[in-house]
């Protein structure tokens, strides 16, 4: 049934994002064991972006058309992307293959939370929407909190049960209650307006915003433990990355509703993007620890309620009809900008001063465009009289 359905989709999203980040905490002792360089283990990560480019367009068309099937297509890429790499945890190309897997279901999975929550909880759609981003965070916390520890403990096996374990519960409960949810029920399909949806400025922008702010996390996730260690600080990046998270966290679990209920998202953007700049600029001069954590977990309080705000954006100000392809474009738009400045950011990771520097550069672009969003509260107006 729909609770069913609903409990397995925020273990599956838990999954991805746990496998997409398993090795980044211990990125160069994972070099080590495989025997390659540890540029080629951060690509697995690397993985992930490239193919929510690739296929953030086509999912969102996907779903709309036939959300039922392409959603569980998204949730059993992952299941076996999570699963498979148990067989042969020491080999880089097997691990390469399922981490195509999963990288090729994450888009399914990410494009469907505004449909899924608009079709089946309308009344709760904001709601929905914070749990699933909360699950998506949480799974990469879990991923760069416990990798050093489970790596510690039994080395690269350790590091792949726990995504194996809950990528087999997960898909239990989600293919038990997409079978039981009536095949009449909101989750039908529609039928997708290309012009509609390429037509709209506003998704220009929130994707453009969105990509800044996905390209700065990425490189985080992917490239921290590298850049840090130049410096000394290589084994407290897994634990800095998950407490930017988990502040992130506590931020999304009121920050959107309250921004949302007020219709302040514009003004909540242009305020919050300046800060997190300076934040990467003071880090680019203080390379402490105790700098380190705080500042970056400042950053993840003010910057990560910003992915669901612009869900639910979608949601408010677009109809059900092209919803799954309105994320897909947005999404689409987003990983153009990340994929290319995740390519970028090796060029920098061998000076902390430069990284950090160029992670303030992508941010300060990032508010440029802020100042082109519409406001939102003149879009409900208008919404409203329609």
């Amino acid at each position: 049934m729909r609770l069913l359905l609903t409990i397995g989709f925020i273990i599956i999203t838990f999954t991805s994002q746990y496998v997409w980040v398993t090795f980044s905490p211990v990125l160069t002792n994972i070099a080590e064991d495989l025997d390659v360089n540890p540029v080629l283990v951060g690509y697995l990560a690397v993985l992930y972006p490239i193919f929510f480019l690739i296929l953030t367009i086509p999912s969102g068309i996907l779903l709309d058309k036939n959300f039922r099937f392409w959603l569980a297509f998204g949730a059993v890429m992952t299941f076996l992307g999570g699963s498979l790499r148990v067989l042969m945890p020491y080999s880089y190309p097997w691990l390469f293959i399922c981490q195509l897997l999963a990288a090729i279901g994450q888009p399914f999975l990410l494009n469907g939370f505004v449909p899924f929550a608009s079709r089946l909880y309308e009344k709760r759609r904001a709601l929905i929407i914070s749990v699933l981003s909360l699950s998506m965070y949480l799974g990469i916390i879990s991923a760069l909190a416990a990798g050093y520890y489970l790596y510690t403990v039994g080395g690269v096996v350790m590091l792949i049960i726990p995504s194996a374990t809950l990528s087999l519960v997960g898909i239990i409960f989600f293919l038990s209650g997409i079978l039981l949810v009536k095949q009449d029920s909101p989750m039908s399909g529609y039928t997708f307006r290309v012009r509609e949806v390429v037509g709209k400025r506003d998704l220009w922008m929130l994707g453009l915003i969105l990509g800044f702010g996905i390209a700065v996390f990425d490189n985080l996730a992917t490239w921290l433990q590298p850049v840090i260690e130049t410096v000394g600080l290589g084994k407290y990046a897994g634990q800095a990355v998950a407490l930017t998270l988990v502040s992130g966290l506590i931020g999304i679990s009121f920050i959107p509703s309250i921004v949302s209920r007020l219709e302040t998202r514009t003004i909540y953007l242009r305020t919050v993007i300046p800060l997190i700049t300076i934040s990467f600029i003071t880090l680019s001069r203080y390379h402490e620890v105790y700098a380190l954590y705080s500042l970056l977990a400042a950053s993840g309080f003010l910057m990560m309620p910003g992915y669901p705000l612009i869900m639910d954006w979608i949601g408010r100000f677009h109809r059900k009809e092209i919803q799954g392809s309105a994320t897909g474009f947005v999404g689409f738009i987003s990983r153009i900008v990340s994929v290319i400045l995740l390519f970028l950011a090796p060029q920098f990771i061998g000076s902390v001063k430069y990284y950090f520097t160029f992670l303030a550069a992508a941010t300060a672009l990032a508010f440029l465009f802020a100042l082109q969003l519409p406001n939102d509260r003149k879009l409900r107006v208008q919404l409203d009289k329609t």
